[in-house]
């Protein structure tokens, strides 16, 4: 029979790997801090993580390791790294897995099996702060009420980000009563199939926050179709994208349907709209309810739409049986650029006037509410806060004002982003998308040219160091617009009231007006700078400045 102090210092043969080995050290370790409690305490070095791995022994390592134990734990200090990972953490966390690849020498091999000079991959967990239920709620508190009893349906282009369902509660978020979304990516041609499960949920939070899908739900269509393509592989894969989101549509209960009517490019007009109308005429005979709407365009370069007789020429050319199936959509800079007068009371009725002769005023059927950073006329595609462009409150006025436009779909696409780290409260009543629309997510809004540019493969200028500052979406920006919207409505023109809100819009302009100032110091081109450089010196300039950045 063995005796204690035989059983004390007795010690089991085993492998370095093996669990008694590590209980064996562990053993060690206790004798020896038992030791000389009085005796100063050894710092250790810390270990490599390799050095660590190798420490720790095989059979009690888990498949997945957290990468905590390999950042703080070393052989010598005391406490083991099993019971490391037991600790209570008080902070609610999530586990994300993750995988190393480490190449291993002589010294920091993982096991004896592993050939020097291999690369071995760990995987692990790494632990990261997850949002408390009190955060989240505070998160998804309305940025401002939905108003009631309104007959002027004003909302956003939202994202639909993990699930186009999400559109709702974010057109809600922002007090929306009418809302655009992408269907699917914008970006690309190949996408998933809608999911059952993501239109029930739809159909159902539509009902759950009293959204008509029929008449204030209005999709838009991809940037990359062209149904007036002359190319017939091109127009194919066109046509399909295109009627795979009518169909998405009439599976989700919506009615309307926004696109861009598209461009010409190298053919001649009435060819270019003959075949968007035949396209038209196609897809509404493969589907039963979805009512295509052509949005109207800056009229830049080649693209359809720019003038509202070109709508006219496209009615034409579609049966007749399928004409109370066809809608048009007023952009508010698009048609502003493209030289219609929609600031003076006189000119915005002139031009309804015209759109009722031309087309018919029953087309009609939604609106883009959008300043303009260019001048009338221009031609130029870029979107700006409601009150702070060439437009101005007083175009604004006249929209909200006009009986004819009761019950359409009114929806912002106006810029939201703002700086990395600035405060809701210093951004401007709108910063700089696409989605945004805000749809930059594939649910940002980006001007036309900019599109254009990317589609035909065009190199953009290089943007210079100052102008590449990070930016987060901001959709308490909307939120305000939509509020401003619809204080206009009776409001006096000539009031205080109406005076006031004109002013602080302006006032708000004029600081950010003076913050580009400053980074045209830096070497950041500002809108003027850009207007300047039009000619045949601004050409050879911007050839010279051309790189391989484009915008995403």
């Amino acid at each position: 029979m063995a005796s204690s102090r035989d059983v004390d210092h007795e010690e089991p043969k085993t492998t370095p790997n093996s669990p008694q080995g590590n209980s064996v050290s562990k053993g060690k370790r206790n004798a020896d801090e038992s030791q000389g409690q009085n005796s100063p305490i050894r710092r250790s070095k810390r270990l490599k993580s390799g050095e660590a791995l190798h420490s720790l022994p095989r059979a009690t390592q888990p498949e997945s390791t957290p990468i905590s134990a390999f950042k703080w734990f070393t052989q010598d200090e005391g406490e083991d790294w099993r019971n490391f990972l037991k600790r209570e953490v008080k902070e609610e966390e999530e586990e994300t897995e993750f995988s190393v690849n480490i190449k291993l020498n002589q010294k920091d091999q993982l096991n004896q099996e592993q050939p020097d000079g291999e690369t071995a991959t760990v995987t692990g967990k790494v632990s990261r702060k997850r949002k408390t239920k009190e955060e989240k709620e505070l998160e998804m508190q309305p940025l401002a009420a939905r108003a009631t009893g309104l007959r002027m349906y004003v909302g956003a282009h939202v994202s639909a980000a993990k699930g186009i369902f999400n559109s709702i509660n974010n057109s809600a978020h922002v007090g929306g009563n009418a809302f655009a979304l992408f269907l699917k990516s914008q970006r690309k041609w190949d996408n998933p199939a809608l999911q059952d499960d993501h239109r029930d949920q739809f159909r159902h939070r539509c009902l759950e926050h009293n959204y008509d899908a029929s008449k204030h739900v209005l999709p838009h269509g991809s940037y990359l179709v062209n149904l007036a393509q002359e190319d017939k592989a091109k127009a194919k894969q066109a046509y399909n994208s295109f009627l795979d989101d009518l169909r998405r549509c009439e599976a989700l209960g919506i009615t309307l349907y926004n696109f861009h009517p598209g461009s010409a490019n190298q053919t001649s007009f009435p060819s270019a709209l003959s075949r968007l109308a035949g396209a038209l005429t196609n897809a509404l005979n493969a589907t039963t309810t979805v009512v295509p709407v052509l949005e109207t365009m800056c009229g830049h370069g080649t693209t359809i739409g720019g003038s509202l007789s070109e709508f006219r020429d496209i009615l034409d050319q579609i049966p007749e049986e399928h004409h109370s199936r066809i809608g048009i959509c007023v952009d508010t800079c698009h048609s502003f650029s493209a030289g219609y007068d929609l600031v003076s009371p006189e000119g915005f009725q002139a031009f309804m006037k015209e759109f009722d002769e031309v087309i018919g005023l029953k087309y009609l059927r939604a609106l883009h509410l959008n300043d303009s950073k260019a001048p009338r006329g221009s031609k130029r595609d870029l979107h700006a806060n409601i009150g702070t462009g060439f437009l101005g409150l007083r175009a604004f006025h006249n929209v909200m004002n006009e009986p004819r436009l009761e019950g359409l779909p009114m929806i912002l696409e106006t810029p939201i982003d703002r700086p990395v780290g600035e405060s809701k409260s210093k951004s401007k009543t709108g910063a700089t998308n696409g989605g945004g629309n805000g749809e930059v997510d594939d649910d940002g809004c980006e001007s036309c040219d900019e599109r254009e540019s990317q589609q035909k493969g065009k190199k953009k200028a290089k943007k210079p160091a100052a102008a590449k500052q990070a930016t987060v979406p901001d959709p308490s920006v909307w939120a305000r617009e939509i509020k401003l919207l619809e204080s206009l409505i009776g409001m006096d023109p000539e009031g205080e009231e109406f005076r006031r809100l004109k002013r602080n819009l302006l006032k708000k302009d004029a600081k950010c007006e003076k913050k580009k100032s400053k980074d045209a110091e830096k070497g950041q081109k500002t809108l003027k700078d850009m207007f300047k450089g039009s000619g045949k010196n601004g050409n050879k300039k911007r050839a010279d400045d051309s790189g391989s950045d484009e915008d995403v």
